[in-house]
């Protein structure tokens, strides 16, 4: 999957400077990964309560650094989530999954 971050523009967006977003990028990374981790086992186990949080956690950041494609997905999850919906968790697990693997190459 391709999904190419203009860190220029996210920083034009923000108002930062370039090393700022790569900064908040790393660190935004660091913790999705560790969320990511704890909403594959409430996915798991169906969690509904623990996978809203943990999307409406990783939804809130990637909004914060411009991520649309990434908070849009975890928009999904955290709504489904709340309303304890039948829903392919697994499926937008997957696609955040790979959007994030995709930043980090």
């Amino acid at each position: 999957m391709s999904y190419t971050l203009d860190l220029q523009k996210i920083a034009d967006e923000l108002d930062f400077d370039l090393e700022d977003v790569e900064m908040l990028l790393e660190v935004f990374l660091e913790g999705a990964n560790d969320s990511m981790n704890e909403l594959k086992s409430a996915i798991e186990v169906n969690d509904f309560e623990s996978m809203y949080k943990l999307a409406h956690a990783i939804k809130g950041s990637a909004a914060n650094l411009t991520l649309k494609e990434i908070s849009s997905i975890a928009l999904e999850i955290e709504q489904n989530a709340r309303n304890k919906e039948i829903f392919d968790y697994q499926k937008s697990y997957k696609k955040l999954e790979e959007l994030l693997s995709a930043i980090e190459d």
